[in-house]
């Protein structure tokens, strides 16, 4: 843990070692900031400090990416100073996080300036005084490692060594005597003045002359704040006159900037060096003035270029911010600070301490300092597209693609590094929609209704918006209202009631969405107007204590009426209504065209099992009465032949109803065979059957009825064609092509059947020259009672069951059947029946 020793840091031999070390470490071969850097690289530390310890402030002599206000070369307040703890222990000290430290959680460092880590070792001099600290700082909590440390001992030996008061001990003053002071002041090219203790001109060296155009004669015993000080400066003269009289060494002075005037009364901007030195004749205050007449041209001209800079790079509408080549940000525009949630007016230092904390990965964890790509653009990387999340805490996560490189100098040195950054938020939205949609289409189709995807829908959902609370509602048509179907929710175990709330068609957002039947939208729940207009709601109470603010309710809509609601809450206050409700928008008319099409293939279902059950039940309800008529039909045909006596007109009669009877029969038979194939409740019995033999069977049965027509038959078949298939069936199948062939044929039509085997199966077809099929009814001739406009306006009897049959036999045999295209009148029907051994 941290601790101070004042007693250490009071030592008079660690002070005396510690200032001597401050006068003496910037004069090192290795430049200090480059030290600072050094170790920041080495470590993969966002900031350094060489810093040398006083007892009530603290010294940076050297630094890395230091704020701006930490980096004047001002002494630093003992609130800022970590190298207290590292002097107190006289060895390595860390603290991996500090806001977790009761003892370092108020460090001026972590408050203002976002420090979380540190780690730091003692620099010390030849005489082992401890005189200051090599220190490393990142903004973000990390461990410290041993390798850490052993790099920080390794630089700080770059600093070893310093000479103590034996190795270091002063100007030798016989050396000095022996220069002539005089010749001395006069090759100065600085203007020099020399005053005594009551302020009289005593020293006034050539350059003062062409400086001030005054003669050292002229001059000579005048006071000096009468000859060059305005009235407030040589105010402030003459009150620190006597202080500086009676201090000792030239390191008590004072430096600084001030006015003075010129003899010809206009004001001259110079940089003013002042000590005290004793001599025979007493104490004397020296000043040493430079001009800085050029270089305040030259700073009003760069505050002028500033300016104007600031002013180019607000009105841009991209973010962009530049640092210089030791890691400290000196540019960062208007944008910038509104992307990270800053006021225009914020300042650099503010936008330091806020930025590291809301910058993310594109997966949404924490992005270290080291790999932003400003800090990559500064070790020399062109970032192109690097794409990351601003979570400004209570706003929208936006999405910025960041482009970096760095700034390099006219010769080629590395100047800084410059980043610019363009908003793609909404872009990703609608890509994360897209996939979002996709998403959803294949829970639904994977699961087959809404109902069943619903945990995987709001999922999908929330990850696209990046919201923490989804919920799917489905209207109950029993009661006709609205049950939660799923949801997915970050919000925790203490908000599972938050699903329990009811929806009421026309109260509250959820309902006024499901009775407007279009989207509603809420800005900020926890806006104050809105929390005072619903103050004894305990809905809004929950949506504001777990921290929700936007909120969505879309309908689903379909078939006309809203099936369900889709209601989405956000942790941030969403502003971007428009592109939010259109793509929400787009999700539930998704999910209701799934509803739709759901709802129609279950009534499809319903009705083809409606129209089976009813063929079904019809068959079987018609054969029984069909064969209590047939017995006794055919006992009255017999009775009647047996008795001679019996009028011809009753036996005729008995013989119609027969017919009729035996008519009749045939259509149930085919219904409840047509039943039974489409369901699969009939199966075909495969075995070895010849088609050959099963064809002209078939062509003797229909022989008398071709005749009656007038129609040749005609055949070619083989001696023996044998497949697998059910001999029954088959011949079935051709007895039904065969009689459909007579039956449509006028007088004097033909009709060929053919049989072929080849290696791509079995091949079965009919041609006749009778009616033909108008192009418009091909499409629905085997369907279960169509029947051909052509036939049916003709007197030929028919049910449009028989190719009904055929098609369903074939496709239980898994062959096909096809109507071919012919330029010529009659019709040519071919069936393909898998190769032998295979069906």
């Amino acid at each position: 843990m941290p601790y101070v020793d004042m007693t250490v840091l009071e030592n008079p031999q660690r002070l005396a070692a510690a200032r001597r070390a401050r006068r003496l470490l910037p004069g090192l071969v290795v430049p200090l900031d480059a030290i600072a850097r050094l170790a920041a690289r080495a470590t993969n530390s966002p900031m350094a400090i060489v810093a040398v310890m006083d007892v009530h402030e603290e010294h940076f002599v050297g630094s890395f990416g230091l704020p701006a206000v930490l980096s004047t070369g001002a002494p630093m307040p003992v609130a800022y100073s970590v190298c207290k703890y590292i002097v107190s222990a006289d060895h390595p000290v860390t603290s991996d996080d500090m806001s977790t430290d009761p003892d370092l959680r108020g460090h001026a460092l972590a408050v203002e300036f976002g420090a979380r880590a540190f780690a730091g070792v003692p620099l010390r001099d030849t005489a082992d005084h401890t005189v200051g600290s090599l220190l490393v700082v990142d903004v973000v909590p990390r461990a410290w490692t041993d390798a850490d440390l052993e790099l920080l001992v390794e630089i700080s030996t770059l600093l070893a060594g310093l000479p103590d008061a034996e190795e270091h001990p002063g100007s030798d003053p016989g050396v000095l005597a022996g220069l002539d002071a005089a010749a001395v002041l006069d090759g100065v090219q600085e203007a020099f003045v020399a005053v005594d203790a009551i302020g009289a001109v005593r020293g006034w060296n050539p350059a003062a002359q062409a400086l001030f155009g005054w003669s050292g004669a002229e001059v000579q015993g005048r006071q000096l704040d009468e000859l060059l000080l305005t009235e407030a400066v040589g105010q402030r003269f003459r009150d620190g006159l006597p202080g500086l009289i009676s201090s000792t060494g030239p390191q008590n002075g004072w430096i600084g900037q001030v006015p003075i005037r010129h003899r010809d009364g206009h004001e001259l901007p110079v940089r003013a060096v002042v000590s005290t030195i004793r001599g025979r004749s007493g104490p004397f205050v020296c000043v040493f003035l430079a001009d800085l007449s050029g270089q305040s041209d030259a700073e009003r001209d760069a505050g002028h270029q500033r300016g104007f800079l600031a002013a180019l790079l607000d009105s841009l509408d991209a973010p962009v911010a530049a640092m210089d080549v030791d890691g400290r940000l000196q540019v960062a525009n208007r944008a910038m600070r509104r992307m990270h949630g800053l006021p225009d007016e914020a300042t650099i230092a503010d936008l330091l301490r806020a930025a590291p904390a809301h910058l993310r990965r594109a997966d949404g964890s924490a992005l270290p300092t080291r790999q932003t790509p400003l800090v990559r653009a500064l070790g020399g990387e062109v970032v192109a597209d690097q794409e990351i999340l601003v979570a400004v805490p209570g706003r929208p996560v936006r999405t910025e693609l960041a482009n970096a490189q760095p700034i390099v100098a006219p010769d080629g040195a590395l100047a800084g590094a410059v980043v610019t950054c363009v908003d793609i938020t909404g872009q990703r939205r609608v890509e994360r929609f897209r996939e979002c949609q996709l998403a959803v289409a294949t829970a639904v189709a994977r699961s087959g209704s809404v109902d069943d995807s619903a945990a995987d829908v709001t999922r999908e959902v929330a990850e696209a918006l990046r919201w923490p609370h989804v919920e799917l509602w489905l209207l109950d048509d029993l009661t006709d209202t609205m049950r939660p179907a799923g949801h997915h929710s970050m919000l925790g175990d203490d908000f599972a009631g938050f699903l329990a709330r009811p929806i009421q068609k026309g109260l509250g957002v959820s309902g006024a969405a499901w009775a407007a039947a279009e989207p509603l939208w809420v800005s900020d729940v926890a806006d104050s107007a809105y929390v005072c207009n619903h103050a004894t709601d305990p809905w809004v109470r929950m949506c504001v204590r777990a921290g929700l603010h936007s909120m969505v309710a879309a309908p689903i809509p379909s078939g006309g009426q809203v099936r369900g609601l889709l209601v989405c809450f956000a942790a941030g206050a969403e502003h971007d209504q428009t592109s939010l409700t259109a793509l929400l928008t787009a999700i539930g008319d998704q999910l209701g065209q799934f509803i739709a099409q759901k709802r129609s293939a279950q009534l499809v279902q319903e009705v083809a099992r409606g129209k089976d059950d009813f063929l079904s039940l019809v068959g079987h309800e018609i054969r029984t009465p069909l064969t209590v008529i047939s017995s006794y039909v055919d006992m009255l045909l017999a009775e009647t032949e047996a008795d001679h006596a019996a009028p011809g007109d009753a036996h005729a009669a008995y013989e119609a109803i027969a017919r009729g009877t035996t008519a009749l029969r045939g259509i149930v038979d085919d219904l409840l065979d047509l039943t039974a194939l489409e369901s699969g409740h009939l199966q075909v019995s495969l075995r070895p059957a010849d088609l050959a033999y099963l064809a002209r069977r078939s062509l003797q049965r229909i022989r008398d009825s071709a005749d009656a027509n007038g129609v040749t038959v005609t055949a070619d078949l083989p001696e023996v064609l044998v497949t697998t298939g059910d001999p029954q069936r088959l011949r079935q199948v051709l007895d039904n092509l065969l009689s459909n062939a007579v039956k449509y044929s006028p007088d004097g039509g033909h009709i060929m059947l053919a049989l072929a085997d080849d290696e791509q199966g079995v091949t079965i077809t009919v041609s006749d020259t009778g009616i033909g099929i108008p192009p418009e009814d091909r499409p629905q001739l085997f369907q279960r009672f169509y029947r051909a406009s052509n036939a049916r306006h003709t007197a030929i009897p028919g049910t449009g069951l028989g190719l009904c049959i055929v098609r369903a036999i074939v496709e239980a045999h898994h062959g096909t059947i096809t109507l071919d295209d012919t330029p010529r009148a009659g019709t040519t029907i071919t069936v393909r029946l898998p190769p032998r051994g295979e069906g």
